[in-house]
């Protein structure tokens, strides 16, 4: 049985069980109602930066469902394109078990296939199942990790229509996760298309991504894709997110409700280097 070790404790959240439960139950103190969702956007950053935002997602999402889907961007590039896996995930929570049979299913005949090398060393999805454990303790997953050379329609809509078949097929009852932070400005990033004083900037950025969520709340993935890419974005997730998008729209979700919008500037205080968050469901 495939094994996979976490790969970020210590890092984007505390390598101790204790200490990450404490950090987990500050992420949680936030005011949410339980909904019915279908799918979810979720920020995947450090906790200390974006976990509050995590938070309103997590605590908003109903415990009724059978297997929890998390697509996330594969920011290094190693491994098949569009991939899954099987076997265990550990965290310092204790071990999640993928959804063998689903991840299975999704491989035949698909654009996905299974290669856990694409998954060793991503933080994407597994800085989601913490969050998930907390809340839930006992689930299973299916992580599905996408090379950003895949966002076009061409490839993410494929994606999320398969996962809605075979969730149908299986007759399990999903939540789809779409791991992604949003603007990365800054010259950490390489990104620096606005100017001015801080105040505006920020403002710049909040615009920026505004216009991408409003698409993601009116459910239009294709519009997704084509606004990130002609205005080379960097949303670090938009193909997860039109993927997501497309399998609830295949399994009857109707519209989006932004949670809350954050950025690491809250926190960190540089401008040099900020990433932004959104959490949003869908239903």
């Amino acid at each position: 049985m495939n094994i996979r070790s976490p790969a970020v404790a210590g890092q984007f959240y505390p390598f101790g069980s204790y200490e990450l439960e404490r950090m987990l139950e500050d992420c949680y103190r936030v005011k949410a109602e339980e909904m019915d969702v279908v799918g979810a956007v979720c920020p995947h950053a450090g906790y200390q930066f974006s976990g509050k935002t995590a938070g309103y997602v997590y605590k908003t999402i109903k415990k009724n469902f059978d297997t929890v889907v998390i697509l996330g961007p594969n920011h290094m590039g190693i491994g098949e394109g569009v991939t899954t896996s099987l076997g265990i995930w550990k965290t310092p929570l204790g071990s999640v078990k993928i959804d063998d049979e689903f991840a299975q299913k999704l491989a035949d005949d698909s654009i996905i296939s299974v290669d856990p090398r694409a998954h060793l060393r991503e933080h994407s999805i597994e800085v989601q199942l913490p969050f998930l454990q907390h809340r839930f303790k006992d689930f299973n997953f299916v992580p599905i990790s996408i090379n950003p050379i895949y966002y076009q329609k061409e490839s993410c809509k494929p994606i999320g229509e398969k996962i809605a078949e075979v969730s149908k097929k299986l007759k399990r009852k999903i939540i789809v996760i779409a791991s992604s932070d949003f603007t990365h400005y800054g010259k950490v990033y390489n990104y620096t298309p606005y100017r001015g004083p801080t105040s505006q900037i920020l403002k710049r950025i909040k615009e920026t991504d505004m216009e991408v969520i409003r698409y993601i709340e009116k459910m239009m993935p294709e519009r997704i894709l084509e606004i990130c890419n002609d205005k080379r974005l960097s949303v670090c997730g938009y193909g997860g997110i039109s993927a997501m998008l497309w399998t609830a729209k295949k399994l009857g979700a109707k519209k989006g409700r932004l949670l809350n919008y954050s950025s690491s500037f809250e926190s960190s205080r540089d401008i040099n280097a900020v990433v932004a968050y959104a959490g949003i469901v869908i239903f």
